[in-house]
């Protein structure tokens, strides 16, 4: 047994279950998820303006806001009135800096969370210790929809650090007795440490695989292609946008069904997978408005988000950045709540060309369905008439396989926009361990 990460697990184990309201929350959410339309809307309006006289209250940014713009916590009537507020956004929140954070809670009583900085520079996002049980509750509802007991065991392949990345010796894994977990270095992972993992999974006896879906679909590919059988009771994907072909691989190789969810670092938005394989927008966690696209995006809404929840620094009407596909279906699963068709990615997620035209993530379904005997493969846009498609061949490629490659993306690229490929090992990660399919350096 590893005592440094045993330690670790105990900790999170009392923070999350014990020491906030975990256990109330988790009945409250058992019982909320089956509201009907008006219920949930009165229980949003009801938790907006509880968070609204917070912020007025102990958040000096929002008092001087709200006093500049003569909004007042009793003025908050019915959902519409949020429009009140201004759309905000991550530089907004950069240079409010400590104004934004509520003056109710101790430094001892906060604990600090940073973004990805994958669109540029990292936001630091304190939040309260209350609200971690909350946020645990959530999560663990997710993983009811999945069919996920407390006893079983799960594999994590996310950004939590093993080993430095550029260290080699040492175990690329570590097992938490406390929460169950086995803990996957995802800044290792390759063609060679798959064997390795999927070697844990089953000596562990974990029944699930939670993670960033670019790096559970790469070990499912990886799987498949050594010919290695690991059979879960679900995958859960997260962080990254996933597409029909890394669902089928992930769903072949496990032997499962995929619940792909979404939540912002912010805590502003939760959207889950149900039984049913529905996106679900969450009422209970936030207030969530979907603002229409234009340009590669177009047809799509943005997501801008009110987090109930995280009251150590709270934001109202966050621009998340992330774009989604609206649907106006009833979910078979009984739930009112509102279904999304599908996540779509990032504002920032765009190829551009010399003539203007814009490359949307929409493309990667078509790049991962042209692509035999490639178990991953990521685009880089170096110049404005140039990308580099690196790619990391099975053990089955061919020189076919890479002729077929060239003709797909040729196909779909436009003539102006120059292509190289590279056979790599592994795919450029950011500095969580996740791949971005799309990386723009122009």
């Amino acid at each position: 047994m590893n005592w440094k990460v045993a330690a670790k697990g105990a900790s999170h184990l009392v923070t999350k279950r014990f020491l906030g309201p975990f256990w109330y929350r988790r009945m409250w959410l058992n019982r909320t998820q089956w509201f009907n339309t008006s219920e949930l809307e009165a229980l949003q309006l009801k938790l907006l303006r509880k968070l609204v006289h917070h912020c007025y209250s102990t958040v000096p940014y929002y008092r001087q806001l709200m006093d500049k713009r003569g909004i007042t916590p009793g003025g908050i009537n019915n959902i519409e009135d949020i429009e009140q507020f201004p759309v905000l956004c991550k530089k907004d929140v950069l240079a409010a800096g400590e104004t934004i954070v509520s003056s109710k809670y101790p430094k001892w009583m906060m604990t600090i969370g940073l973004t990805g900085g994958t669109t540029g520079t990292p936001l630091s996002l304190p939040r309260s210790l209350f609200s971690v049980g909350n946020e645990h509750a959530f999560v663990r509802r997710q993983w009811d929809w999945a069919g996920m007991g407390f006893r079983d065991r799960t594999a994590y392949l996310s950004g939590r650090i093993i080993l430095d990345a550029d260290q080699e010796k040492g175990s690329l894994y570590k097992y938490d007795p406390f929460m169950g977990e086995l803990i996957l270095s995802t800044y290792h992972l390759s063609l060679e440490s798959a064997r390795q993992y999927a070697e844990a999974m089953s000596r562990y006896q974990v029944k699930a695989i939670v993670g960033y879906t670019s790096s559970i679909a790469f070990l499912a590919q990886s799987c498949l292609d050594l010919g290695i059988k690991v059979r879960l009771k679900a995958a859960l994907t997260t962080s990254e946008t996933i597409n029909d072909y890394m669902r089928a691989t992930i769903s072949e190789a496990f032997g499962c069904d995929v619940y792909d969810f979404y939540g912002a670092a912010e805590r502003v938005c939760y959207i889950f997978t149900c039984e049913e394989g529905s996106y679900h927008i969450l009422p209970e966690y936030g207030l969530t408005e979907l603002h229409p696209m234009e340009g590669a995006f177009k047809g799509q809404y943005k997501v801008v988000a009110t987090g109930f929840w995280n009251w150590g620094m709270p934001l109202i009407r966050y621009d998340t950045g992330d774009v989604l596909t609206k649907s106006n279906a009833t979910c078979s699963c009984g739930r009112a709540f509102p279904v999304v068709k599908s996540l779509s990615g990032r504002t920032g997620d765009v190829i551009h060309t010399p003539s203007g035209r814009e490359f949307g993530p929409t493309l990667l379904a078509r790049i991962a369905k042209g692509a035999h005997n490639i178990i991953a493969s990521q685009i880089i846009q170096d110049k404005i008439d140039h990308i580099i498609v690196s790619y990391i061949p099975g053990a089955d490629f061919t020189e076919r396989d890479l002729t077929d490659f060239k003709e797909h993306m040729t196909h779909h690229f436009p003539g102006e926009l120059k292509m190289d490929f590279r056979s790599v090992s592994i795919l450029e990660k950011t500095s969580s361990g996740k791949i971005n399919f799309l990386i723009s350096k122009i």
